[in-house]
């Protein structure tokens, strides 16, 4: 129990859950779906006919893992939120403690370098102006990803 399983969700995307047992022989996990919420759902339903890419060992002691259930169910029905609490964020706190995202860490990196990128070939255009209006609108985004993880 607390182990995340991370199955490939699109093509550069991942989808974590977290391990919770067996249900009636059935294998049962957590997860943190957009348009449901948190909720409990079987392995091969959450799985959605995809692989495993990986599971990641629960890292807390056996008295840890005994706050891995009553963690879920304070959280069953909380709403999926891209930013702030999406299938990521849920999985680490849950096994963790730590509320974080791997994913939006790195689109808010990428939306900064590209931004910088896009400033730099301001610089060097005849017609800089859509590249400095590319290059604000994506550093405004790293920004506000940014805020809006720490404002958690």
């Amino acid at each position: 129990m607390g182990d995340i399983i991370v199955r490939q969700k699109g093509f550069i995307t991942t989808h974590y859950m977290v391990y919770v047992g067996t249900q009636s022989g059935i294998q049962m996990v957590a997860e943190n779906q957009r348009g449901v919420g948190v909720q409990i759902v079987s392995l091969q339903k959450a799985l959605a006919n995809n692989l495993i890419k990986r599971i990641e060992k629960f890292s807390g002691t056996e008295s840890d893992r005994h706050t891995v259930l009553p963690r879920i169910k304070k959280l069953l029905g909380k709403p999926y939120d891209l930013i702030r609490f999406n299938c990521e964020h849920f999985a680490r706190w849950i096994s963790n403690g730590k509320m974080t995202s791997k994913q939006v860490e790195t689109v808010s990196l990428i939306a900064l370098l590209g931004g910088i990128g896009f400033s730099m070939a301001s610089l060097t255009a005849k017609k800089n102006g859509v590249f400095i209006i590319l290059a604000i609108v994506l550093f405004l985004i790293s920004i506000s990803v940014h805020l809006l993880q720490k404002k958690k």
